[in-house]
């Protein structure tokens, strides 16, 4: 059984919808004939359905009745109507009813729309609970997030807000294409992702590409890019994270790196706990030891507790290891540089003492 509400100024449509109502199992809750008297009633009953007629007294017809119901109670209406004309089913469909009837209604149909109207308007607002749910989500994430639907920003966090675009107004980015962010370089590589999640719904992981924030300086991002349901629409789910750091790194790195080998010293860059992540030895470099040439690609730092200590000691700039090279120990490397980035080690680059 569902609460209804009618809204008719026709003593004798209004008559005949009530009758059908009784027969067909629901409650009745009041019957108006103005948009006024009908927003106040919802306001007091809070019917499941509205049956609305359009032309009705009052300064409010119908559909702006609708709108009114809608954006205070949020309460689905069927449109009950002799009124085809384009006109009015164009202003109709705007406000996103739940129904339309054409008069002289019928009693099946009648039941038949208000159960379809009912249930329909449950689902919408269970998504809208799910929608609500994930905004709060996206808001509260510790990553940047940004929601894409048919190439237009629709949402971002304040993350991408502020660290990705650099703005604190998201009027500056929201609805604005995201390709338009895109490095000119890099546009084909995301719209070609984009096409693959249209048409297959591929996700996207760990893509490397150039955005722009809205002052126009580029920052080295990798986007991750995965399916989800937004204002009932599938959409893109971009997941952004910031490697510029990274990159000049790498840059600064390489820049070391091609250096040493241009001089043929003997080179092992590590990070922070030792690990090797280049050396010369990758590239067979030969190394003499003892009297012995040897050439292998197996590389391990081997360092004292005491030279560990320095580790931690910004003012040291000078640790002190050995090499050891497919089960070798060559003489003793130096750390004569750090490559340091924001204040912090990221690498340790060992050359021959």
């Amino acid at each position: 059984m569902r609460k209804v509400l009618i809204v008719e100024d026709d003593r004798f449509i209004s008559t005949i919808l009530s009758m059908f109502l009784k027969e067909l199992g629901h409650e009745l809750v009041g019957i108006c004939q103005t948009g006024i008297e009908a927003v106040k009633l919802c306001s007091d009953v809070n019917p499941d359905v509205v049956l609305m007629d359009i032309h009705i007294e009052g300064e409010l017809d119908g559909i702006q009745t609708t709108e009114r119901l809608k954006s205070e109670f949020d309460i689905p209406v069927i449109y009950v109507s002799s009124d085809t004309s384009s006109y009015i089913i164009e202003r109709a469909i705007v406000t996103n009813s739940y129904g339309f009837l054409v008069k002289p209604v019928n009693k099946q149909e009648l039941g038949i729309s208000i159960d379809l109207a009912y249930y329909k308007h449950k689902v919408d607002l269970e998504q809208k609970a799910r929608e609500r749910g994930y905004r709060q989500f996206i808001s509260e994430s510790p990553v940047p997030i940004v929601i894409v639907n048919d190439g237009k920003i629709q949402y971002l966090n304040n993350l991408a807000l502020e660290v990705i675009f650099k703005t604190h107004y998201i009027e500056d980015v929201l609805l604005q294409p995201f390709l338009g962010f895109v490095d000119e370089q890099d546009r084909d590589i995301v719209k070609r992702l984009f096409d693959d999640f249209e048409n297959a719904g591929s996700c996207f992981k760990c893509q490397t590409i150039r955005l722009q924030d809205v002052h126009g300086r580029y920052t080295y991002v990798e986007i991750d890019g995965s399916g989800v349901n937004f204002n009932s629409k599938s959409s893109v789910q971009i997941i952004i994270r910031d490697i510029s750091e990274e990159i000049q790194i790498q840059e600064r790195m390489e820049s070391y790196k091609m250096a040493l080998i241009k001089s043929g010293i003997p080179f092992v860059i590590t990070n922070p706990d030792l690990n090797v992540v280049e050396s010369c030895f990758d590239k067979k470099f030969i190394i003499h030891t003892n009297g012995n040439s040897v050439e292998s690609r197996e590389v391990e730092v081997i360092i004292s507790e005491e030279e560990k200590q320095k580790l931690n000691d910004p003012k040291e700039n000078s640790i002190t290891a050995k090499i050891k090279v497919k089960g070798v120990v060559s003489g003793e490397f130096t750390a004569l540089r750090m490559i340091e980035f924001n204040g912090k080690v990221s690498h340790l680059v060992f050359i021959p003492a």
